[in-house]
């Protein structure tokens, strides 16, 4: 046995999750009462840390998305096949312990994917779902460029798979294909955009593409101010979204578009000066023809 201190009891609140690593391992720590539980820290589904989750009754919830595991045997009430790793755990001196050699010899046989020094740290998700089937290439993206892929990005051997080739349902005419022929790759291609070329004031996009509206709210501080420099890095704006402006996002970008949406949340007239452009919502997916 390795005895390793974790943490001082005292400093642990009454069932509120906290954080510890040994060996490698994320424990979350959970006081209640005189006793003290450690489990395996992240939950079994999508490897969210627990310590940020939260405590209801008897159960440790997920702060991802709500599943529970009993803080005294990390058995999940709701599935009692799902059970997270109990530890040996006890307070001696004022202190919280457990044994480095049992987590040691446990992740062992459950190796760790998460890299804490790269993108994301220990907030990764290593294995996405059907939905997300891009994060591993976004994780590579966002930790090496295009080092490892080459500037044009991942390349692979011709060919189409079956069921991504025309079926002769219709047919389809390819009638521009020696019209002009394609430029090689060094060659310089002109992608700007001028919207309004005629206009007093034209708006020029550097790509015919710019990041469409998702209001503060629907997206996070974080996550606006992101699409806002990725957009500028592009030469092409981003929009505010009907909510309003948010003064980050908006020092962020180049090409900054603000929304009149029909409610007019969050549009005042003495922010204009700060834009380069409106954007006019008249309908939407979910409220079509409305706005």
């Amino acid at each position: 046995m390795t005895s390793v201190a974790i943490t001082e009891f005292e400093q642990l609140s009454d069932k509120t999750p906290a954080y510890a690593l040994v060996a490698g391992v994320d424990l979350v720590v959970i006081r209640y009462g005189d006793e003290v539980s450690v489990l395996y820290g992240r939950c079994l589904h999508r490897g969210a840390l627990l310590a940020d989750g939260r405590i209801e009754g008897d159960n440790l919830v997920c702060g991802v998305h709500g599943w529970d595991y009993r803080i005294d045997t990390g058995v999940s009430e709701y599935n009692n096949a799902e059970q997270l790793q109990k530890f040996t755990a006890w307070v001696d001196d004022g202190r919280v312990w457990v044994d480095e050699e049992e987590i040691s010899s446990w992740v062992a046989g459950h190796p760790q994917p998460y890299k804490r020094e790269e993108y994301q740290g220990v907030f990764q998700d290593p294995h996405g779902t059907p939905d997300e089937p891009f994060v591993g290439y976004i994780r590579e993206l966002a930790g090496h460029g295009l080092d490892r892929t080459g500037r044009d990005g991942p390349m692979a051997a011709m060919g189409v798979p079956r069921s991504e080739l025309p079926s002769w349902d219709d047919l389809q005419f390819v009638t521009a294909q020696l019209y002009r022929f394609p430029l090689l790759e060094e060659e310089p291609v002109g992608t700007e955009l001028v919207v309004g070329p005629r206009a007093a004031k034209p708006l020029r996009l550097a790509i015919p593409i710019f990041v469409s509206d998702m209001s503060f709210g629907a997206l996070s501080v974080e996550a606006k101010v992101a699409l806002a420099r990725g957009a500028k890095r592009a030469g092409t704006g981003i929009c505010s979204g009907e909510g309003g402006m948010l003064p980050e996002e908006q020092q962020e970008a180049c090409l900054y578009f603000y929304e009149l949406a029909s409610a007019q949340f969050g549009f005042s007239w003495d922010k204009l000066d700060s834009v380069q452009a409106f954007h006019f919502k008249g309908g939407q997916g979910a409220k079509t023809g409305t706005g």
